[in-house]
C-alpha cells in the first residue's frame, strides 16, 4: 500500500473524514460530523491531496455502508435454519484499507473511531431491524464474522450448555466416549449426548464432568455434576424435560436437575473437589475374622494415609505422593469371606488401593492393617458431598 502524501491524490467521503471526531460529539452520525468538521479539515485535505468525494469512490470505506442490505441478506442467508435469539457482527477489512484509515486518522489526531467498529454497529443494527433479535456483546448466541475483502460472512455458533446430574445404575459403562472401546461404544457421555443432539441438530457434543468413577463402579445416591456441551446446534429451544425422560428410559443411566447454564459453569465444577462416600464389597482369600477385620477399619477411620499414583493410572498421571484423609470407616455386614463397608473420604481418595494396598503405595491400607491380601468386589459412589 501507497501512503498519502502531498503529491498523492486519495479520495475520501464525508463518512470517513467523520468517524476521524468520532469521540468528539454525541448523537451524531459520522456523516454528519464530516459534513460539521469539513471546514476545518479542508487545510489538511488540500495538503495532503485529499479529495471529498462519494461514498462509491470513497477509497477507503468503497461505499460497504450503502450496501447494508447486502449484507444482512448474506447473514440471514448463511444463518438459515439456526435458531438464535441474541448476535454479534464483527468483520475484517484488507489491510491496505485498515493501513490507510490510520494514516489519515492521524493527521487529525488519532481521536476518531475506526471503520471496522462502525461496521460492526451498523450492520448489527440493520440485522437486529430486519429479525427482531437483540445485539449481545457478552455471550451471543450467534456472531456474524463478516469478511470486507471477499464479501463473505462464517458463523460461529455458541455451544449449548446443559447442567445436570446423572446416577450410573450399570457397571462396565465409561463416563466418556473412547478411542477404543469395548461395551459396543456405549457411555454415559453418548447415552446423555445422542438425545440432546437429536433434540439440538447440533454437530457433536462433550460431557464435561466434576471427576468420574471408574468403568466398573456404579454412581448413586445423589448423582455426579456434569455440563453436556452441544456444539453448533441448529435449536436452542429444547425442552429439557422430554430430553431427561428420554435418557432415563434407557435404565443405564439416570439425569435429573436438568437446566441451560454456561461455559463458566464447566469451569467451576471440573475445579471442584468434593468428599465422598463409598459403600465397598471386599473378600479375602479365606474367611475373615470378624473382630480383627472391625478392628482394621477402626483404626482407618479418621486417619490421614499416603498413596503414591496407583499403577493402574501410572501410565498417564504423574507419579506423586498425595495425602488424603479418611474421614471414617464403618463396617457394615461380614460373612465367610465377604464383608461391606461404607468409607466417607476425601476429594481424591484412590479408594480401591485403600483397600488392597496397591502393592505397598497406598500406607496405610485395610490389607496392610488387617494382615491378609484383602480385593475390592465391587464399588459404589453413594454420595458426593457438595
Amino acid at each position: 500500500m501507497q501512503g498519502f502524501s502531498g503529491d498523492q491524490h486519495f479520495s475520501i467521503c464525508l463518512r470517513c473524514l467523520g468517524r476521524a471526531y468520532a469521540t468528539i460529539g454525541h448523537g451524531l452520525s459520522n456523516v454528519e460530523r464530516g459534513r460539521i468538521h469539513l471546514t476545518e479539515s479542508l487545510p489538511i485535505l488540500s495538503e495532503k491531496g485529499i479529495a471529498i468525494v462519494e461514498e462509491d469512490q470513497c477509497s477507503i470505506c468503497r461505499s460497504v455502508f450503502r450496501r447494508m442490505d447486502d449484507f444482512v441478506n448474506l447473514a440471514l442467508n448463511e444463518s438459515s435454519g439456526y435458531e438464535f435469539s441474541t448476535f454479534l457482527a464483527g468483520s475484517t477489512f484488507p489491510q491496505d484499507v485498515s493501513d490507510e484509515e490510520t494514516l489519515l486518522q492521524g493527521f487529525f489526531g488519532n481521536i476518531g473511531e475506526s471503520i471496522k467498529k462502525e461496521f460492526n454497529r451498523e450492520v448489527g443494527k440493520a440485522i437486529s431491524d430486519r429479525t427482531g433479535k437483540a445485539v449481545d456483546k457478552i455471550s451471543p448466541d450467534m456472531t456474524f464474522h463478516f469478511d470486507l475483502e471477499y464479501y463473505q460472512v462464517k458463523l460461529e455458533i455458541r455451544s449449548l450448555y446443559i447442567y445436570g446430574t446423572y446416577i450410573k445404575n450399570r457397571r462396565g459403562i465409561p463416563q466418556t466416549r473412547w478411542i477404543h472401546q469395548d461395551n459396543n461404544g456405549v457411555s454415559v457421555e453418548q447415552i446423555i449426548g445422542d438425545v440432546v443432539m437429536k433434540h439440538s441438530l447440533c454437530t457433536n457434543y462433550f460431557l464435561h464432568g466434576s471427576g468420574r468413577e471408574d468403568v466398573d463402579v456404579r454412581m448413586q445416591g445423589n448423582g455426579r455434576e456434569f455440563v453436556l456441551e452441544a456444539q453448533n446446534p441448529r435449536k436452542r429451544s429444547i425442552d429439557l424435560m422430554t430430553i431427561r425422560d428420554e435418557i432415563n428410559m434407557t435404565g443405564d443411566i439416570a439425569v435429573d436437575s436438568l437446566s441451560f447454564t454456561s461455559r463458566e459453569t464447566v469451569v467451576k465444577i471440573k475445579g471442584a473437589n468434593h468428599d465422598k462416600s463409598y459403600r465397598v464389597i471386599i473378600t479375602g482369600d479365606n474367611p475373615l475374622d470378624p473382630q480383627k477385620f472391625a478392628q482394621a477399619v477402626s483404626r482407618l477411620s479418621g486417619k490421614d494415609i499416603y498413596q503414591r499414583t496407583p499403577l493402574r493410572v501410572s501410565s498417564r498421571r504423574s507419579d506423586l505422593i498425595r495425602r488424603r484423609n479418611i474421614r471414617e470407616m464403618v463396617l457394615e455386614q461380614i460373612s465367610g469371606n465377604t464383608a461391606v463397608c461404607v468409607v466417607n473420604a476425601e476429594a481424591g481418595t484412590y479408594i480401591k488401593e485403600l483397600i488392597h494396598g496397591d502393592e505397598g503405595r497406598t500406607n496405610p491400607s485395610l490389607s496392610g492393617e488387617y494382615g491378609s491380601p484383602l480385593k475390592v468386589q465391587s464399588l459404589d459412589v453413594i454420595w458426593i458431598y457438595r
